[in-house]
């Protein structure tokens, strides 16, 4: 078990982690975390980002949408590079 004190931040107060316990946990500076109270004790858990196939973000497409003009204007651009299509 780890303890660390809260202190006042402007007018918030912060809750120290120990380097350790990011570390086990893989938390750094402004990574998202939750909190729950369980039995009057708070609960801290790392909130991953989702990660997504290929397959699950392309059925989320609609292969009949209308392309906007921005987009027609990007598609339509010369080549300002070395693109190999």
């Amino acid at each position: 078990m780890y303890t660390t004190r809260l202190k006042k931040v402007g007018g918030s107060i912060m809750l120290a982690v120990p380097p350790a316990v990011l570390k086990t946990l893989e938390l750094s500076t402004d990574s998202e975390v939750g909190m729950t109270i369980n039995n009057g004790c708070l609960i801290i858990e790392p909130q991953k980002r989702p990660h997504y196939s290929l397959e699950e973000l392309l059925a989320q497409c609609d292969p009949h949408a209308e392309m906007s003009e921005e987009d027609r204007e990007w598609i339509d651009a010369p080549a300002v590079g070395k693109e190999i299509l």
